[in-house]
Order: C-alpha cells, then structure tokens, then sequence
C-alpha cells in the first residue's frame, strides 16, 4: 500500500515535473494549497502530516477546507477555484494511481466550483499606452531599463513571468526580429517583434552590459528580475503618466494588462485571431475570443458592418401607406 507522502510527493516530482511539464508558477501554486491544506488538516482535523491517509480526505473535509481559507484567509472566489483545481487534480492522480480509493477521489471531484463575479478586462487604449511611452526619457540608464522592459512586455505580448526568464540568447536583434519565449509547459515560440524595439533593446544592453547567458533583467545583485520587480517598475511609471493625463488610463494596471492591451490593439487593427493565438501562446482559439467579446468597439464595428448589409426596402404608395394605416387603426 503506498501512502499518503509517497503519493504526494511522487505526484509532484514523477507527475507535475516529469511528465506534464508544468511551469514554475503552477507548481509553486499547487505546492501552496498543500501546504495551506497540511496546515489545515494539522490545525482543525489534529492529524499531522507525516500520519496523514488518503482515507482522512472526504467530500466534507475538502469542502471544509475551502470554507476555512475563505474566513481565515479572505481569499476571492477565483483564488479558491484554484486552490480546488489543485486538490483534484491531486486526487485524480491518485485514483489511477491507487484505484482502491475511487470513491474518495469521486466524491472530492464532485465538489463544484464557485461562481466568479467577472471583472471587465483592464487594458489601454492605444493613447494610454503612447501616452504611458511619453514618460520615460531615454538619456537616463534606469528609465532605459523601464522602457525597455514595457515595449518588450507589450511587442512580444508576453506573460510576465515569460519576460523574467528571457535571456540575451533568446533575442535575435537582426531583421526579421524575434524572440524566444517560454510559456506554460515550457512550450517554446518565437515571436517577432518590431525593429524600432529591438533598437531599445540593443542600446539596453550596450549600457547594462548584459552578456549571452544573462537574464535580460535583472537586480542590482546581478539576479533575475522577479514578476514583483517588473510590477514595481511598471507602477512607478504608470503613476507618473496617470498624474499627468488622469482621464485617458484605468485606475490600477498589472504587466497581464500590458498583454491584454496588445492583443486589444492587433485585434482593433483587423489582426486574425488566429495569428494573436499563436503571439500570446494560447493553446486554443476560444481562449482568444474573450479579446473580441470585452472590446466594445469591435462589437460596434461588426454591429455597423451588419447594419450595412441590411436593406429596407419600401415599396408601398402613398395610397397604400394610407390604407394601411386606416386598417391598423380598426384593426389592431
């Protein structure tokens, strides 16, 4: 019989590493809920870690757990549909696994998600992002780096933790320009990005003096600039343009909104959705579709261009319209 911690420790290591190949921030995300969930079971239920069974979880006790991260830990609807796609993905390993605990892993994959209260897409028009490029002033080293890194973030359409781990072998800088990004599963593309950027790029590096094997960003120790770090200098300089010209930027921006204004801005431009699939890395089609359904002005576009095709044709007289109306009356 294998145990708890064998399952639960082969479920990361042989499973989440080895064979599906999941990114870093999945795996640091699903190593929280356990660890959140060992605290829990060690807390409410008594039972510590190393005498934990697979027979202590249940329908109940997971459900229980979820209740509690929401009073003890104030956390959103989202975030506990996260933490529950962990544990069941957890659970589901373990029923092939160990197919004597179906009807536990059953019952756990049963419990529902909760409902998510949707929040608009934040992103900026193509005037808030021009407006937001005005701020930076190329002469000085450190507001290079930030340019540097939100022209990048918004040509490449990046996820964050994609620009992170760019090192200066990914770019190549000569027509046609490209760079290499590695997405969820480590998946590979390369994506091209305009030549006006790739200048930026090239006068960062002769100033930072950043060599084949460096990460392109980086702290003052040398390190690889974390998702925090590129958050931090995406504020600074978003506070500035917002202080100057308040009525044309959101009131809060992440480095996710930067990657929603490009594919905002390509779609707009008449960009097939098929080809902003294959920038943004999305495994699916449908996953880029909400780009066309949170943009008013592409609804409006495709209602006007439907408007057009519409014809009314009148082909009644005067004589007719007068008769009509007589009947309306009398009739209707």
């Amino acid at each position: 019989m294998i145990n708890f911690q064998v399952l639960l420790s082969d479920y990361f290591v042989k499973y989440m590493v080895s064979q599906k190949n999941v990114s870093q921030n999945t795996l640091k995300t699903y190593r929280d809920t356990f660890v959140q969930l060992l605290s829990f079971m060690n807390e409410k239920k008594h039972i510590k870690s190393n005498k934990l069974k697979i027979d202590d979880f249940s329908f109940d006790v997971v459900n229980e757990f979820l209740q509690w991260l929401e009073e003890t830990k104030k956390i959103s609807a989202s975030t506990r549909n996260n933490r529950l796609a962990a544990i069941k993905s957890f659970f589901r390993y373990v029923s092939y696994r160990e197919p004597r605990y179906i009807k536990i892993c059953s019952s756990i994959l049963e419990i529902p998600k909760q409902t998510e209260n949707k929040i608009p897409m934040n992103y900026l028009t193509i005037e808030g992002y021009k407006e937001l490029l005005h701020v930076f002033d190329k002469k000085c080293k450190t507001d290079l780096r930030g340019l540097c890194i939100i022209t990048l973030l918004y040509e490449s359409g990046a996820r964050v933790s994609e620009l992170c781990n760019i090192k200066l072998c990914d770019l190549n800088l000569e027509k046609p320009c490209t760079v290499v990004l590695f997405g969820k599963g480590r998946k590979m593309r390369r994506v091209p990005i305009d030549y006006s950027v790739a200048a930026i790029i090239k006068e960062y590096i002769q100033k930072y003096d950043v060599q084949k094997e460096d990460y392109l960003f980086f702290n003052a120790r040398k390190e690889k600039l974390t998702r925090e770090g590129i958050n931090y200098i995406l504020q600074k300089y978003f506070k500035t343009a917002k202080n100057i010209n308040p009525s044309i930027f959101p009131d809060k921006i992440s480095p996710h909104c930067i990657r929603h204004s490009r594919a905002m801005h390509l779609l707009e431009n008449g960009v097939n959705l098929i080809y902003i699939r294959d920038l943004l890395g999305h495994s699916s089609v449908t996953t880029t579709e909400i780009y066309s359904k949170a943009n008013p002005e592409i609804k409006r576009k495709h209602i006007e261009k439907a408007a057009i095709q519409m014809e009314i044709n009148d082909n009644y007289s005067v004589e007719d319209k007068d008769k009509l109306e007589i009947w309306l009356k009398n009739n209707i």
